[in-house]
């Protein structure tokens, strides 16, 4: 499962310097009513002496009239930001249970032009059966929290803070997330790892992970939809390949990335060794076409060394590269094959 994301549900307040602008507006909106009532009774020829009493009605008055102005700015401002924040929210936590078919519909136009949703589904790893119920439950223990967002005419960009569970560390408990065997599970176990979930959450045991996460949005139909910009990326295809007669399950967690220009992106996947012997072997880069090797950077990888897998033993790796301006101008699709041999 991915690191970041969230649920929908969670309210959020105003940032302090939105609270500030709030009260300079209701100061001014005040002063100018003020100044509209001065004028009219100059104009009346009535000469305007305060006392104290008067003065003193005059600014219970004004805190008054102004904390109501406040509140009613306040709620309807909310209600412009909740809005957005829920669309950021209910997208991250889609992408986080891995539920790219309730994230698809969430993206901009211009996006779903670039790729359709079954090639999208298809090329993230999407959850089925009861691997996606509970991945859709973690995402319900989801908080997030706006912090800041940036509004100029119909684009927003939008930073949200976030805490979640850390799918890791429940590893045992959901058999190292294999989908086979989560989706094979009698219904009776399936509903005793739901409840143990609801109780780990319930009684605080669930670890859980901060972060912070920005996201594009454009206003369509006066709608705000996740615009992710694949048209400015490059197309990065993934792929393995293995000697005939070696014995190991390579798994992609997804099957296509879209690299920005001088934007890291990453690449995780998962290698079993079935077998009954332990196996070491190496792993080499191909790339199509092959000029596209001087223009990736490899800024991390797991699997620079040899490495060894125990019988039955699984491990995931992570590897990241950059992909730089150039590339990305001349080539709009690009492969990437992982090339396993076994010694």
């Amino acid at each position: 499962m991915p690191v970041c994301t969230f649920a929908a549900g969670t309210t959020s307040c105003c940032s302090d310097r939105e609270v500030a602008w709030l009260w300079l507006w209701i100061i001014y909106r005040f002063l100018l009513c003020f100044k509209l009532i001065h004028r009219i009774v100059l104009l009346a020829g009535v000469t305007l002496l305060l006392s104290r009493k008067v003065w003193s009605i005059l600014t219970v008055s004004f805190l008054t009239f102004a904390g109501v102005l406040f509140f009613l700015a306040k709620d309807r401002y909310l209600q412009h930001t909740d809005s957005s924040l829920d669309l950021v929210h209910t997208y991250l936590a889609a992408v986080y249970a891995r539920d790219f078919r309730t994230a698809y519909p969430l993206l901009a136009v211009a996006d779903r032009q670039i790729r359709d949703e079954a090639r999208y589904v298809a090329s993230q790893g999407q959850y089925e059966g009861f691997t996606l119920e509970v991945s859709i439950k973690l995402a319900g223990f989801m908080k997030v929290w706006l912090i800041d967002r940036q509004e100029s005419g119909d684009s927003l960009v939008i930073k949200v803070g976030y805490r979640v569970p850390a799918p890791a560390e429940l590893n045992d408990l959901l058999l190292h997330w294999d989908e086979d065997r989560l989706n094979a599970l009698p219904t009776e176990k399936q509903k005793e790892l739901l409840a143990e979930l609801d109780s780990r959450n319930q009684s605080g045991k669930l670890l859980n992970i901060e972060g912070q996460e920005t996201i594009d949005l454009i206003k369509e139909a006066d709608a705000w939809k996740v615009f992710l910009d694949w048209a400015a990326g490059t197309r990065v295809l993934l792929q393995s390949k293995l000697a005939d007669g070696n014995k190991l399950d390579i798994r992609f967690t997804t099957t296509e990335v879209i690299a920005k220009n001088d934007e890291l992106f990453l690449v995780n996947l998962k290698i079993r060794n079935p077998g009954a012997h332990a196996v070491i072997f190496t792993v080499g880069h191909l790339f199509e076409p092959p000029e596209v090797a001087e223009d990736l950077q490899l800024v991390e990888c797991g699997l620079l060394t040899p490495t060894t897998l125990d019988a039955k033993q699984e491990k995931e790796f992570a590897m990241a590269y950059q992909l730089n301006s150039a590339a990305g101008l001349s080539h709009r699709e690009i492969k990437l094959t992982y090339e396993f041999k076994v010694k």
